[in-house]
């Protein structure tokens, strides 16, 4: 367990192993196809009252910096050093403590990097709008790159126009209190002890695993759709789900399940031939909607380090990976897709949150997510980063994950648009780079609406298919949301 907390043998330099998740998803970054993520934040700085000149931008800049160095003593994993060992399959983090204001000045030169043009990382455009990104995956989850932000957009709004000082004295060293263990560790369970999870009879499992084919035109490696819902259709959503005890999260899951399949078919229907037949025999075969990887924060469980503000911090990787699987019966039932016709017949209001969400809550329910659990999940997730290869994850299968809702979590609440700050978050987003024929999904909520993020590698989903899939969740949005669309 030692060799997963930080520790140092000079007082210079400190370090740790990765372990389970964090790991994994830096061996998967390792083999550049899967789950490269980042989080950015759109931000607009408002020119104060009374004025109408824009914020210089040599301020703004000045100001980021002293921002971006703050956060580092107040976090100190947005510093970390990653190290692979090859021998072992083993990931190493490191950490500098900073020898005075040189060694800061070049960490901020390496990581804080200004571009005009649209790219992952720091934007500005005309509109006097910056914007501001997060990641990426291996060494931080989804939450926490908001979590982050949130951190950096309030200190730059403070430095800007509240007069706090350019730059403070900061005692380095200090800051390595806050370096945090893996994530099993902070449970305060001894990892090693955990027992292996008993083994149940399991009923007959056949996932939906649908064959795909080769997008011969593809002109870039992502396919992105995002699909946005307003604030009356995404607090319409919100009451339904309280009407009916399910969780949004849950709802969305439930939607894309469906829509998922039904783009799944009609693209097969278009191209017809053996590549139809064949999915038609996965999809009459399959006994379960199988997605690998739904996702869950697990630090608010942890007795202690399970925010940034502790004293001993927490680790910027604190999100639990497990698998679903929903009944195929009722998806096929819901979708009411005709072998004969290629047409469809969808379920009614009644059928969906009745039948179709109570799956998937039963499904989110199912896996245990007590930290006993979690503990063996990541040291099944250890033991992967020997043995893994891309090849495993050559399946189309479905990926799910809900960041949550940003307000709710109590992030930019104070930034929001329309509210008096002269910093103002207009947007979110978040980005993903899957090179396997997986289609992902990440949702969030902020400013009142609910987004989705269509994700997939375009090498196997040609823009048709992206548009079907696209076309089909907003489509099952309407039914959900409206009753009038629904079918009886």
């Amino acid at each position: 367990m030692a060799a997963y907390s930080f520790s140092t043998d000079d007082g210079k330099t400190y370090k740790r192993r990765l372990h389970g998740f964090e790991a994994i998803c830096n061996s998967y970054a390792l083999h550049d196809f899967l789950l490269a993520f980042t989080g950015s934040v759109e931000v607009q700085l408002r020119s104060q009252f009374g004025t109408q000149s824009p914020i210089p931008e040599q301020k703004v800049l000045a100001s980021l910096r002293s921002a971006w160095t703050l956060l580092r003593h107040r976090v100190p994993a947005v510093a970390l050093r990653t190290m692979y060992q090859l021998e072992d399959a083993s990931w190493t983090v490191l950490y500098d403590v900073p020898n005075g204001s040189d060694d800061i000045d070049t960490w901020v030169a390496q990581t804080l990097v200004w571009r005009e043009t649209k790219i992952d990382c720091l934007e500005h455009d005309l509109d006097e709008k910056w914007e501001f990104t997060r990641g990426p995956h291996g060494m931080i989850d989804g939450r926490m790159s908001m979590i982050l932000l949130n951190e950096l957009v309030g200190s730059l709004n403070d430095q800007i126009y509240e007069a706090t000082p350019l730059n403070p004295t900061i005692r380095w060293g200090e800051e390595t209190a806050r370096l945090a263990s893996t994530g099993a560790i902070l449970t305060g369970l001894d990892m090693d002890t955990i027992p292996e999870p008993t083994l149940t009879k399991e009923e007959e499992f056949v996932p939906f695993l649908p064959p795909f084919v080769e997008n011969i035109i593809e002109t870039h490696d992502v396919t992105v759709r995002l699909v946005e819902l307003d604030s009356a259709r995404t607090s319409a959503l919100r009451e339904k789900c309280r009407r009916n005890h399910i969780t949004v999260t849950v709802a969305v899951d439930a939607i894309f399940a469906l829509a998922h399949a039904e783009a799944v078919l009609l693209n097969a229907a278009a191209i017809g031939g053996a590549h139809y037949a064949s999915t038609i025999d996965a999809y009459t075969k399959a006994t379960h909607w199988f997605m690998p990887l739904s996702c869950k924060d697990q630090r608010p469980s942890w007795p202690t380090s399970s925010s940034i503000h502790h004293p001993e911090g927490t680790t910027l990787f604190g999100t639990d990976g497990f698998p679903l699987q929903t009944r195929m019966e009722t998806i096929r039932k819901a979708v009411g897709f005709s072998v004969d016709t290629n047409y469809l017949n969808p379920c009614n209001e009644e059928f969906f949150w009745g039948v179709v969400a109570a799956d998937m809550a039963a499904a989110h329910a199912a896996p245990r997510k007590d930290l006993a659990a979690y503990v063996q999940r990541e040291r099944e997730k250890q033991a992967m980063c020997k043995s893994f290869h891309p090849s495993s994850m050559m399946v189309r299968s479905p990926i799910s994950s809900s960041i949550g809702h940003l307000e709710g979590l109590g992030l930019f609440t104070k930034y929001t648009p329309g509210s008096s700050s002269l910093t103002q978050v207009h947007r979110v987003l978040f980005r993903a780079r899957p090179l396997t024929p997986t289609m992902t999904n990440i949702f969030w909520q902020y400013d009142g609406k609910l987004n989705c993020s269509l994700l997939a590698a375009a090498k196997w989903n040609s823009p048709a298919e992206m548009d079907g899939m696209e076309k089909a969740l907003r489509e099952w949005f309407d039914h959900v949301i409206e009753d009038t669309q629904m079918v009886e």
